[in-house]
């Protein structure tokens, strides 16, 4: 064999070697089992039981959590990172929230069912606004925002947990707006919006979850996988 075969042989299996290395990482791991996730589990310090593993999609799981023997009801959210499930985010307390992972965005929750949710209310809102934005040397891109106020109703549900996908409507109209798109292709870089929710009980009165931060709430998230919500003051809306 030449030397140029050789060669040849060797670039042709480093390419291989590569694509296997490649797909091995795309490609995630059974998720952990419930011993497992208490294991690997870094953020949370408290007696938990874990009430379910919901897959999300196939690289996100959601994992809501009882705590401190059912004081606290909080959740936890896991990535696969290319080499293993990582744990991204977990709280003690969990009032509806936005995960995105890879294009994938959900909102998700775990309330104490003392609180009595029958309805969620999620909104994207974002006031009137106007822009000029130098683009090249002499190039003006001038743009008006008018303002937005999109709700999606969600029946809760009958376990304190649950999660729904984000509104493809959302999506549409934050691109639509958007000039310069960030690169999650979500989030738009050169306008803010907001995410907002409100509770409702079986009368139909919003509510606060007092139960569920009764013991106030903390947590940690890692890398750039969520976006807060925030319980909606009636008075902005119109």
């Amino acid at each position: 064999m030449t030397k140029k075969s050789i060669f040849l042989l060797f670039i042709v299996m480093a390419i291989v070697a590569g694509a296997i290395t490649v797909y091995i990482m795309m490609t995630p791991k059974a998720f952990y089992s419930e011993d497992e996730i208490i294991e690997n589990m870094d953020y949370l310090t408290q007696e938990m039981e874990v009430l379910e593993v919901i897959q999300l999609d196939e690289k996100t799981y959601l994992v809501p959590l009882l705590l401190n023997g059912g004081e606290s009801y909080g959740s936890s959210i896991w990535v696969w990172s290319g080499w293993k499930w990582e744990c991204v985010g977990a709280t003690t307390a969990s009032d509806p929230q936005i995960i995105v992972n890879e294009g994938n965005s959900y909102i998700y929750w775990n309330v104490h069912p003392q609180d009595e949710v029958h309805e969620w209310e999620f909104y994207l809102t974002s006031e009137r606004n106007y822009s000029v934005t130098t683009v090249g040397d002499d190039n003006q891109v001038e743009v008006y925002y008018p303002k937005i106020q999109m709700k999606n109703s969600v029946e809760f549900g009958k376990e304190s947990y649950g999660y729904v996908e984000m509104p493809s409507e959302w999506k549409d109209v934050i691109g639509a707006f958007d000039s310069f798109p960030a690169e999650t292709g979500f989030i738009p870089s050169s306008h803010s919006y907001m995410y907002q929710w409100q509770a409702y009980n079986d009368d139909g009165e919003s509510i606060r979850l007092e139960h569920t931060f009764r013991n106030g709430g903390g947590g940690s998230y890692g890398g750039n996988y969520f976006f807060h919500m925030s319980q909606l003051d009636p008075e902005n809306l119109e």
